[in-house]
């Protein structure tokens, strides 16, 4: 049996919570060989321990004879704190099992793992009746009423960073920021950044009164999608207001001066280069991030109050013209671009844009940077995504000359020498194997002479289909080693040198993306560190399967039915081919037509997962009534990573409020 112990405690930072007792399971009291909490959050901390006994001797009639029994009637325990090496014993005396009763903290006493379920949407997806065509911070607490009438623990949602690069469409990429600490400033809510206080005239002569605004709301609001660049360019109109008329007060104010001197190593980099951008001064830009972290901090403490949870998503890119890059060059690798290698989604891979980080220097100060932007986003968040956490072990680097991700290659790497390659049997000749463009079998190894690296999905070319039989298995064999097993304790010993410090920067939870290529030492690496893994249902991660069986997951994990850069359930099960029929075969349904009733039989399934969260993208859960459907699935779909012009605009097709009736 396992016994769940749960406790609320708002810890200070360095804090650590421990669980000790009188029985073995709990250490025997001793601090060193307690149970250590985890922070599953908000403000709470779990552990489970196996089959909880205290033991007890017990005298037979032989006197001589002693036999241990066992007994749920003794054990005692406490909690405790551990904060730089010094031990802190909760006051009182010792609680008791199984009548354990709050004195200083709360106590939960469940007695059974319980998985946790939640939604996925993107921030700007969320539709109310009174928005300004874009989801806002200020909407999160009304979905939050939504998952707490479901069932539901999480709330997901994509990067909220400021992309604003070029008040267009490419500013809607929310994995493209500026600045990995600014929030944007496009999901403000006018009403509360400036509390009534709409003037008939602002100070350029434009009508921008209350009227004014309730007329351009309306219109936006009715928008089938995003606009993004209307939406961004009408809500700026109202930002120049409310700051031309609450500057000269606010920056005066405590609170205000508290926020700067907090953030001021990344807010003034920030805001001189909005200013650059814009020209204007910096003033509005800290007087907008001011804004966006009271309304953001104010929604969180909103969700925590209804017991919810808000998941981030830390993306692993920057925007090479950004601010990051600008105050911090030597940590970026700029003759570059990253991405990710060809896959069902995206058959020529895909370019990202973004600079590589420069780990070297980045290690000398302990991976800083990193670490403060962690931390930066723990005030908002309870759990965060790393967005490709393949990326700390090796990224896709693609030639600043390159388009697609074909001619990418893994780095770092230990490329092939060409006594290496003749030693797999493969007769390497240069001048026939390095042909310009793609018809190539091998890449020559960045600074590195006379080293190669065996291109991505070779077999497709015209090179290899010409080789004899021989040579293509000799060849196969030198694929099949450098993309599966050669690098394997390399990349986990370069896991190993960034993760951990970023892992331990924040008490957040931390769940990785590891979807892909994925090497044979991720897995591995991600339990060694308590790193959820990301498991998608029509994505699995065992050989030879279709689809994922809930017997194979693993209990640490996020289970999807989907991501945002997939098609959405019902989309996947229209596309009619063998691994959808394979999955529906698998349901005993009487029919094989993508129905709410077959909709409702996966989330079933899905629901009854071990995993220890279930998060589950809106969309599908909207799709469980017919009539929320669009026409056509794929216009439910968030992004297309195969489009580099992708506009991020999908939004509900009905408002939050009609969702809670």
């Amino acid at each position: 049996m396992k016994t769940l112990f749960r406790l609320r405690y708002d810890s200070h930072w360095g804090e650590e919570l421990f669980l000790t007792g009188n029985i073995p399971e709990l250490g025997k009291w001793n601090p060193n060989k307690a149970v250590a909490m985890e922070y599953v959050g908000p403000g709470i901390w779990s552990a489970s321990v196996e089959t909880l006994r205290a033991t007890s001797n017990r005298q037979t009639n032989n006197a001589s004879e002693t036999l241990h029994a066992t007994s749920l009637q003794t054990v005692e325990y406490k909690y405790f704190i551990r904060e730089n090496d010094q031990i802190h014993w909760e006051d009182g005396p010792n609680r008791i099992l199984p009548e354990g009763k709050d004195r200083t903290w709360d106590w939960f006493g469940l007695t059974e793992r319980q998985t946790m379920h939640g939604v996925a949407v993107p921030l700007f997806s969320l539709r109310t009746e009174n928005d300004f065509g874009i989801g806002e911070y200020a909407d999160l607490p009304k979905l939050g009423d939504w998952c707490v009438a479901n069932g539901m623990n999480i709330i997901q949602i994509l990067p909220i960073n400021d992309t604003t690069a070029h008040y267009d469409w490419r500013d809607s990429y929310p994995y493209n920021a500026i600045s990995a600490f600014a929030l944007n400033p496009i999901y403000l809510n006018i009403e509360q950044l400036n509390k009534n206080a709409f003037s008939p005239i602002d100070s350029r002569g434009n009508d921008m009164g209350e009227k004014a605004f309730k007329r351009t709301r309306t219109i936006l609001n009715k928008e089938e999608s995003v606009n993004y660049p209307k939406v961004l360019k009408a809500k700026w109109k109202h930002f120049q207001i409310a700051f031309e008329q609450q500057w000269d007060s606010l920056k005066e104010t405590a609170e205000f001066q508290r926020f700067v001197k907090e953030n001021e190593d990344w807010l003034h980099d920030y805001a001189q280069y909005c200013a650059e951008r814009d020209g204007n001064g910096t003033e509005i830009h800290l007087f907008l991030q001011y804004h966006c972290d009271k309304q953001l901090r104010e929604a969180v403490k909103a969700l925590h109050d209804k017991g919810l949870l808000l998941k981030g998503d830390i993306p692993i890119g920057v925007n090479p013209a950004g601010v990051d890059v600008k105050s911090h060059p030597d940590l970026f690798n700029l003759n570059v671009q990253v991405g990710a290698p060809p896959d069902d989604f995206a058959t020529e891979g895909q370019n990202w844009g973004f600079p590589s980080y420069n780990w070297e220097a980045m290690s000398k100060d302990g991976y800083a940077w990193w670490q403060r932007r962690l931390q930066v986003m723990a005030r908002y968040f309870d759990a965060y995504r790393i967005d490709h956490i393949l990326g700390f072990f090796r990224i896709w680097e693609i030639p600043k000359t390159a388009k697609s991700g074909l001619l990418g290659h893994f780095s770092p790497a230990l490329p092939l020498s060409e006594e290496e390659i003749e030693g797999f049997g493969f007769h390497f000749v240069k001048s026939k194997h390095l042909k310009k463009g793609l018809d190539t079998l091998f890449i020559p190894a960045p600074n590195e002479k006379d080293k190669y690296i065996p291109r991505i999905e070779l077999h497709k070319t015209k090179a290899y289909q010409a080789l004899s039989e021989e040579q293509k298995q000799a060849i196969d064999g030198i694929y099949e080693d450098f993309y599966f097993h050669r690098h394997n304790d390399f990349w986990k010993q370069k896991a190993l040198e960034k993760l951990p410090a970023l892992i331990n920067a924040t008490k957040m939870i931390a769940c990785g993306e590891d979807l892909g290529m994925i090497p044979a030492c991720v897995p591995e690496v991600m339990q060694q560190l308590g790193i959820m893994s990301l498991e998608v249902q029509r994505m699995p991660k065992v050989f030879g399967h279709a689809f994922v069986h809930t017997e194979d997951l693993p209990e640490n994990c996020v289970y999807t039915t989907g991501t945002h850069d997939m098609p959405t359930l019902r989309g996947w099960l229209a596309e009619d081919r063998v691994r959808t029929r394979q999955f529906l075969d698998s349901l005993d349904l009487d029919d094989r037509k993508v129905t709410t009733k077959t909709l409702k039989k996966i989330m079933e399934k899905h629901f009854d997962s071990p995993s220890k969260w279930n998060i589950y993208p809106l969309q599908d859960l909207l799709d469980l009534d017919e009539k929320n459907w669009s026409p056509n699935p794929a216009d439910d779909q968030i992004n297309v990573p195969a489009d580099p012009k992708n506009k991020w605009c999908w939004r509900m097709k009905i408002s939050v409020e009609e969702l809670l009736g």
